[in-house]
């Protein structure tokens, strides 16, 4: 009669066998375990220690008075041709008159803002569209009109880019752009670029 081997005593094949593959137990390493919780303390504590409301020293540095609407100038007053630029060119022409390389031109030391009024007057009251030559290098943009603004507003502003980043040129009077906006008022599109500016006194 021939016993059964017992499974405590395996026989040559099933000891040749490998046993299953299982997943090993691996912890994340204690340093990042550390950093981790360094930060999530950090980040309560930062929320915990800032105040909110009306201390704008956590903000982006504005006042309350500073957001309430600015009052109307008197009539009379000169306006603020900085303001009008931020809002209106800074975007392309960027804070410091340099334009952006290839793209806008710079207003800095530029032949087309320290030379001729009338031509400086006239590509803000028209707008210009194709090639221009500024300071040696070609730009061909589309620069839009601002002829919706008032004759007050157009002379401060370019009384602002003729006297700033080292620019020193004379002013530019409401009355002189007036006189401009009337001798081309029946014009409705942009100049087309440098060489028809160039045709202006």
């Amino acid at each position: 009669m021939k016993l059964k081997k017992s499974s405590r005593f395996p026989n040559s094949a099933q000891r040749r066998e490998q046993p299953e593959p299982d997943e090993n137990n691996r912890p994340l390493p204690w340093f990042v375990i550390m950093l981790l919780g360094a930060m999530a303390t950090w980040g309560a504590f930062y929320i915990y220690t800032t105040p909110s409301g009306e201390n704008s020293q956590w903000g982006d540095q504005r006042t309350i008075s500073a957001l309430r609407a600015k009052p109307a100038p008197p009539a009379g007053a000169k306006l603020d041709g900085g303001l009008i630029y931020a809002a209106k060119c800074v975007a392309c022409h960027q804070a410091t008159g340099g334009g952006v390389p290839g793209v806008f031109p710079p207003l800095a030391g530029s032949e087309w803002v320290i030379g001729s009024q009338i031509r400086l007057v006239q590509i803000l009251l028209h707008g210009v569209n194709g090639p221009m030559v500024v300071k040696g290098n070609t730009y061909n943009g589309n620069m839009p009109a601002f002829n919706t603004l008032a004759d007050e507003e157009i002379a401060a502003v370019a009384t602002y880019l003729r006297t700033q980043w080292g620019n020193s040129a004379p002013e530019v009077l409401a009355s002189f752009v007036a006189e401009q906006r009337k001798a081309t008022q029946s014009r409705n599109t942009p100049w087309a670029g440098g060489a028809e500016l160039e045709k202006l006194p």
